[in-house]
């Protein structure tokens, strides 16, 4: 009886040290893939003219839960603001009046345009208060390409590529990638676009030549070091 006892202590200890190896070749919690991606069910929206051009202008947008909800999706392009946040937007369709042809913005649906901006933008004249909109020259757009935060979605949390087209879509180009927030965008004429942006806990000003689609310089914004 000793000796049965004896050896079934021995084989318990003799487990309790195997056990800590046997853990350790389990998987990490930071091994671990990161969330994948779920489908969207995606709808082409309404048309919008977009004032004092030949171009027309829809979005290709998530399946609201009605049709009708998608009528006045891109309303926002008729007024003076010229600007639009979504989440649910992942391409735009432009329809060219005067060459009855249509294109897309995108040649795929699987990025979020986070933000839409139109050049040049209403400059308030007190002396003149009722003076009509400017026409849209070009869109400005925060496109969000990855899932960099690894929550399993497209949001606000993931880096953002600024792009720039022609207000019909025409010659869409990638500028700036890899910005975490736009803090501003100022136009100044058709050949300079100021956007200062931050980045790695560092501010930016870029200047955009919008007619060439370069961006002609980047500086570095020193505003000391407790300024992120």
């Amino acid at each position: 009886m000793k000796r049965l006892a004896f050896l079934f202590i021995a084989i318990v200890l003799i487990l309790s040290a195997c056990l800590p190896k046997f853990v350790d070749r389990s998987p990490s919690q930071g091994s671990e893939p990161p969330p994948t991606l779920q489908p969207v069910e995606k709808i082409l929206s309404s048309f919008n003219p977009i004032q004092g051009t030949k171009y027309l202008m829809a979005g290709v947008i998530a399946a609201p839960a009605t049709r009708e909800e998608s009528l006045n999706i891109l309303d926002w392009i008729n007024r003076s603001g010229y600007s639009s946040y979504s989440f649910n937007t992942y391409n735009y369709v432009f329809f060219d009046l005067g060459m009855e042809q249509y294109h897309r913005l995108l040649p795929s649906n699987e990025y979020v345009i986070y933000q839409t901006s139109g050049f040049p933008t209403l400059q308030y004249d007190p002396a003149n208060p009722d003076q009509p909109a400017p026409t849209v020259e070009w869109w400005v757009y925060s496109v969000i390409k990855k899932d960099t935060d690894g929550s399993g979605g497209l949001g606000g949390g993931d880096d953002l590529t600024i792009a720039l087209s022609d207000v019909g879509g025409n010659g869409y180009t990638e500028l700036i990638e890899n910005v975490d927030a736009i803090l501003s965008q100022v136009y100044k004429d058709s050949s300079a676009l100021f956007i200062i942006y931050n980045t790695d806990e560092k501010n930016y000003i870029a200047k955009i030549n919008p007619s060439t689609r370069e961006v002609l310089s980047t500086t570095e914004m020193d505003l000391g070091g407790d300024v992120k």
